[in-house]
């Protein structure tokens, strides 16, 4: 682990051990960490996509070595969370038909036996935007969404306050866990749904109950509030998904040995039962962060989701192309994506690995001016949140954005990112 790394870690453990609320630590886990993707050394471990977007987005996706050069990659000196964090952003300065962007994606795969751990800090935020963190199945020779499938955990258009965490994959899967098992409200059974254009779906509510207060699971709140912690745990039975508050992370994930069993959590999102194999369905994942601007979701629901009338604009892509400073905070503030298997599990290589060919050792500090004004303080949970006209019409719209988009984008014979329709 980098030096930084390891000093950062060390604060963040310091500070928890503090904290009563968290779960003990256990010794019990079979857990170890295999990628850690944190500090000075995080953009190390990905890499660009540049191609075009298949959701046919008004965004043009581009390399690190640009994105270093404009502003839109580099790291973020936060002082309310101690740390050196990843920030992946867009342009908010030009006007331009196609919104300059990043699209990153691990040098490294993972599969069943893993928790994923995803400290997020900010989240773009703004009309017209479709930002998401997800796992995408890098399977050579088979067509999405049966090469290895895909795992949304964060995702949503504009500035909706609820998250959607779906899974898509190949025929013969299917959810059969209990809707009293999560937090969500599950939109479908069936993984293939719309042949794997719809997948199975769970709404998180927009608040979820915690021990201490609130926490907003999407939107404007969930920035106000300082981010949240995703936790994506994938076994051979299923696929949880949890969200903590930063103060509220089980020691042992901080102690870097998490034990699910301990953690006394029920997950925002939960898919498992005997009708679907978790290892075969879903396998050989990449992690993927990026932000599209309109198209097949985003673009679609531009007037039924109140934007329309929010902005004043007609359409998406006209308030894209002429409102640069709407973007400002369309960006991804994380502080680390950290990875864990068992049994001595190691990451695959992705097949992809290697298509930006210009990678840096190096990117700038990125000033983001008093967006970090909030602090844990009041356990950064608010429970305010204008809702205004979002609505589960939203997520209604975003199921037809799938079935045009995916089955247009993936037929087109073996599995390349750059066919994938999800951002």
């Amino acid at each position: 682990m980098p030096l930084t790394s390891m000093f950062y870690a060390a604060l963040i453990v310091a500070s928890l051990a503090l904290q009563s609320s968290a779960a003990p630590t256990t010794t019990s886990s079979k857990y170890s960490l295999v990628a850690d993707y944190s500090g000075s050394s995080f953009f190390n471990g990905f890499t660009a996509y540049t191609g075009a977007d298949p959701t046919n987005g008004n965004v043009d996706y581009r390399s690190m070595k640009y994105g270093a050069e404009h502003g839109l990659l580099g790291f973020v000196n936060n002082n309310s969370t101690n740390s050196l964090n990843a920030y992946i952003g867009v342009d908010y300065k030009n006007k331009m038909p196609n919104r300059d962007s990043m699209r990153l994606s691990s040098k490294q795969t993972f599969d069943a036996g893993t928790i994923t751990v995803m400290d997020v800090v900010h989240a773009p935020v703004a009309f017209g935007t479709w930002p998401a963190l997800w796992m995408l199945g890098d399977v050579p020779g088979a067509e999405w969404p049966s090469a290895g499938g895909e795992i949304d955990i964060l995702e949503w258009v504009h500035e909706t306050p609820f998250n959607a965490m779906t899974l898509h994959t190949g025929s013969g899967c299917s959810v059969q866990n209990s809707t009293s098992a999560f937090h969500g409200q599950l939109q479908h059974t069936n993984c293939n749904a719309g042949q794997g254009s719809d997948g199975c779906s769970i709404q998180a509510p927009k608040h979820l109950a915690t021990k201490t207060g609130t926490l907003a699971t999407a939107g404007k709140g969930f920035n106000d509030q300082g981010g949240a912690v995703f936790v994506v745990d994938w076994t051979a039975q299923g696929v949880s998904m949890y969200m903590f508050a930063r103060h509220n992370v089980p020691a042992d994930i901080v102690a870097g040995k998490p034990d699910p069993a301990s953690w006394n959590a029920v997950p925002v999102a939960k898919f498992s039962g005997a009708g679907c194999d978790y290892t075969t369905s879903l396998s050989d994942a990449v992690i993927i962060a990026d932000t599209t601007f309109c198209g097949q979701w985003a673009g679609d629901v531009w007037t039924s989701s109140g934007a329309a009338a929010a902005t004043g604009v007609k359409t998406c892509a006209e308030y894209v192309e002429n409102n640069p400073a709407a973007f400002s905070e369309a960006y991804f503030e994380i502080r680390s994506i950290r990875v864990f298997a068992d049994g001595g599990r190691k990451p695959g290589v992705a097949t992809k690995a290697k298509r930006d060919v210009n990678e840096l050792q190096s990117f700038p500090m990125i000033s983001v001016g008093d967006r970090h004004n909030c602090t844990d303080a009041a356990e950064g949970l608010r429970s305010g949140m204008a809702t205004g006209s979002y609505n589960a019409t939203v997520i209604g719209l975003r199921e037809s954005r799938r079935a045009h988009g995916h089955r247009s984008a993936h037929h087109h014979g073996t599995l390349t990112l750059s066919n994938h329709t999800t951002p």
